[in-house]
């Protein structure tokens, strides 16, 4: 036999339950070092990027404690923009360092988070990646001396056409200017994050879901 709940019951309980989640969010501590996985909703790179430029992105894999979730899917993760430096002509290579700020859940619950970036799709991080630096490619310095050097065989065989050996010297001298020239008009490549890229960071501080202490009465 099947007991119909009334609807008032039905109703309780459903508050009950509401009750309890939100008992167990208001509750709930994120920790340090917990990585979140989230999807930047804006194209971003060292071209246009500027210090301070905002951005955000959402998060792709809800994340959980205790079997519990606590900041969903879908979640917003605001962030900015603290470094950007394109790639120099001679030397240096393209860098960007994000970090990021607020977490927003989607009933407009709202945290002020401290993390830095941990991994970005088709990226790569600095050599020590302990601030979440991505660089780009460089080496422009070795490319001018390399396109140099091939730079000066070609112009000693037009340098000995020309008058032997001295000839040849000669020709050396200005296949190798013209080749370092070239090299030297070579950029490092970009940081680009397209919109859509997949991203991880890791939080330096807990997140705090704790119910605040009650004022103490005033007088």
């Amino acid at each position: 036999m099947v007991h119909k709940i009334p609807r008032a019951a039905a109703a309780i309980l459903i508050l009950s339950g509401a009750s309890s989640l939100a008992q167990t969010l208001d509750e709930a501590v994120v920790p340090r070092k917990t990585e979140i996985f989230v999807k930047i909703q804006r194209s971003l790179n060292t071209r246009t990027a500027r210090t301070g430029d905002r951005f955000h992105g959402q998060v792709e894999v809800p994340v959980t404690l205790e079997d519990q979730i606590i900041i969903p899917e879908g979640s917003f993760i605001i962030g900015h923009v603290d470094v950007s430096r394109s790639g120099g002509r001679v030397k240096g290579k393209a860098e960007m360092r994000l970090l990021f700020d607020t977490v927003i859940l989607p009933d407009g619950t709202t945290r002020d988070i401290r993390a830095v970036l941990s991994s970005a799709e088709g990226q790569t991080l600095s050599p020590t990646g302990e601030d979440g630096t991505l660089q780009g490619q460089g080496g422009q310095a070795g490319e001018a001396a390399g396109t140099a050097t091939k730079g000066a065989v070609p112009g000693a065989g037009i340098g000995a056409i020309a008058g032997g050996w001295k000839g040849a010297g000669i020709g050396a001298a200005a296949g190798a200017a013209t080749g370092a020239l070239v090299g030297l008009l070579k950029h490092g490549k970009p940081v680009e994050l397209p919109r859509g890229t997949s991203i991880t960071i890791q939080l330096e501080d807990d997140i705090q879901f704790v119910k605040p202490s009650p004022r103490p009465p005033t007088h």
